[in-house]
């Protein structure tokens, strides 16, 4: 697994990277508040290359989850940008969840993430604190359909703070094979995203296919998003 996890690491660097934040996958803003009874003590990495206009991103994040309530993860990624140069970032996000979904088919919770980002050559600097509040509501447990609803607070750096809000939804369509949408406001802008993620071996691996479009004041466009994660490592 150690070998399969860096050739994959050195392939996706050859594609470089987009600025996002920490997120639950398939999904590039959106957090969940269900808890996966079986997450104890286990290691989960995800990776994803997205394109928009003239970015390219790659991001690796692996993330150690204490128990189904609590967890860790640290996102890192590099940027590519025709006109403003490259760079890179680091998100560590911390969530904490307060009730079970599998018991009451409703979770909430509280996600706290801290980004840092170093432009080419030059020094690390703090880019932004965010707190945001993930809800998830089981809409149909037999087709494991799921509402996500995100509400929360962005400061970024030397700027006024900013209001966050993410709704996202996905639905089983057919034995291991899963469609998904979100539409977020973050704080650098807008996105709309939706693809569909298969898994090609239950609960532990996983491969995403989307399409995105991004609008912001430093960026407008659309592209793809490709992503492949491990969990129960």
């Amino acid at each position: 697994m150690t070998s399969l996890l860096a050739a994959l690491s050195l392939a996706l660097l050859s594609l470089l990277s987009l600025p996002a934040h920490a997120a639950d996958r398939p999904y590039i803003v959106a957090n969940s508040g269900a808890a996966e009874e079986d997450e104890e003590q286990v290691w989960s990495v995800e990776n994803w290359v997205r394109q928009a206009g003239r970015q390219k991103s790659l991001t690796i994040a692996p993330e150690y989850a204490f128990s189904p309530d609590n967890s860790l993860q640290a996102e890192f990624r590099r940027v590519v940008d025709r006109d403003n140069g490259n760079g890179h970032e680091i998100e560590i996000e911390f969530k904490h969840l307060f009730n079970r979904i599998a018991r009451e088919g409703w979770g909430w919770g509280v996600v706290l993430a801290l980004d840092m980002e170093r432009p080419e050559g030059g020094p690390w600097t703090h880019a932004a604190t965010s707190l945001s509040l993930p809800l998830t509501l089981q809409l149909d447990e037999a087709s494991a359909s799921l509402l996500h609803l995100n509400l929360g607070v962005a400061k970024p750096r030397e700027e006024r703070r900013v209001f966050t809000g993410v709704i996202a939804a996905e639905r089983e369509l057919w034995r291991r094979t899963s469609l998904f949408a979100e539409a977020a406001r973050d704080r650098e802008g807008r996105l709309l995203h939706a693809g569909v993620r298969h898994w090609i071996k239950r609960e532990r691996l996983a491969v995403d296919l989307a399409w995105q479009r991004v609008r912001s004041d430093e960026l407008r466009g659309s592209g793809i998003v490709l992503g492949l994660a491990w969990y129960d490592l």
